[in-house]
This record gives structure tokens, sequence and C-alpha cells, in this order.
């Protein structure tokens, strides 16, 4: 069995912590934050949204 790498600059954690506890609630990786804020972006101006965005 391979072990796992350090991932941790997929997230933004600080240097000084160390997450354990994903079975409660998980880091949001960098990218899935900034999808999250995208979206929250694009529904600022729900005028420029069309049905085609729906299905990305």
């Amino acid at each position: 069995m391979t072990m796992l790498s350090c991932q941790k600059q997929l997230f933004s954690l600080p240097d000084n912590v160390h997450y354990l506890n994903c079975a409660y609630m998980s880091p949001l990786l960098r990218r899935v934050e900034q999808a999250g804020i995208e979206g929250l972006r694009r529904k600022r101006l729900p005028a420029g949204i069309a049905p085609e965005d729906f299905f990305r």
C-alpha cells in the first residue's frame, strides 16, 4: 500500500494547523473555495445567467 503524500498545499490552512477531524467537517480545497466564490459572484446578477448555464 502506498502512503498518501502531504497535500496541505491544496487547502487554505495556516502553517501551524494540522486538521485531523474530517469525519465532522473537512476544510475546503482551494479550487472548491474558488468555485464557490465564483458561483456567488454570478448570482449577484441573476439576469446574466442563461438557461445553458445550468447544464455546464
